[in-house]
């Protein structure tokens, strides 16, 4: 796959966050459904994806298109969130997932039962009812609070300190404005890890790195949002510097990684 092809596949990619408009906060509440909302919202640019009919594109084709890119698969990126974020012996943890859109990997987390509650994040409207609509229809857990759709900003989460024990976030991480404001806002959420505790990861995220780097060097490559990193060197860079202790790739595959991360 040619860097021209990754370019025009991650081209308006923006399942994920635009930049924060307003800080009001206020709540609605319905008996099928809870949602939350951070005031209005206004996009630097026009995004296909934040239309009823972009979030149907996204769901129903689009997303599947990642496998291109090294993607496994909706269905095995939640086995690797439920793998190495769940715990066997303990299932009171909240999980929030950043830049869910339309729910294509989230509602498979939400089934797997082994979260209290998943919070579902995205910045688009449109996303969200999508991902309502389609847990509402896919997500037969048996408790109408396992899950809760929000609309928000990852540089701005509407959570206060230390809310989740976990945090994941597929395919989001490279339509961020600003991802290292991003992953120290999910750092903020999120609650120490235990180090006497190997297995205790707090964060599992994957995003996208140029398969072929050719003569892209840092000096020359200039990364904008919903474009590839430039490696995965970039992409740990981004981490080191939101302030996690620990970090590892979990993997990689084409333009596709897979990383861990925890603080203490």
């Amino acid at each position: 796959m040619t860097k021209e092809s990754v370019k025009r596949l991650t081209r308006n990619m923006s399942s994920s966050i635009a930049p924060r408009a307003s800080v009001q906060f206020f709540r609605h509440q319905s008996a099928r459904k809870r949602t939350r909302r951070i005031g209005t919202f206004v996009s630097s640019s026009f995004s296909p994806f934040q239309t009823k009919l972009g979030a149907m594109v996204y769901d129903s084709g689009y997303r599947q298109l990642f496998r291109l890119l090294g993607y496994p698969g909706c269905e095995k990126e939640a086995e690797e969130v439920v793998s190495i974020l769940a715990s066997e012996n303990e299932r009171a943890m909240q999980l929030l997932d950043v830049s869910c859109g339309p729910g294509v990997v989230t509602k498979s987390i939400i089934s797997s039962k082994m979260f209290a509650k998943v919070y579902a994040l995205d910045f688009y409207e449109s996303m969200c009812e999508r991902a309502k609509e389609t847990f509402e229809r896919e997500c037969t857990t048996g408790n109408n609070n396992s899950y809760e759709v929000v609309r928000g900003d990852v540089s701005d989460l509407p959570f206060a300190n230390e809310t989740f024990e976990k945090v994941s976030s597929t395919a989001g991480m490279h339509c961020w404005p600003n991802p290292v404001k991003g992953m120290k806002e999910i750092k903020r959420v999120l609650k120490p890890s235990a180090r006497s505790d190997k297995d205790d990861w707090g964060v599992l995220f994957s995003t996208v790195v140029l398969p072929r780097k050719g003569n892209e060097t840092r000096e020359t490559y200039k990364w904008e949002t919903n474009k590839p990193f430039l490696d995965r060197e970039a992409v740990l860079d981004i981490v080191r510097e939101s302030g996690f202790d620990e970090y590892e790739v979990v993997m990689e595959d084409k333009a596709y990684i897979l990383v861990k991360a925890r603080y203490f």
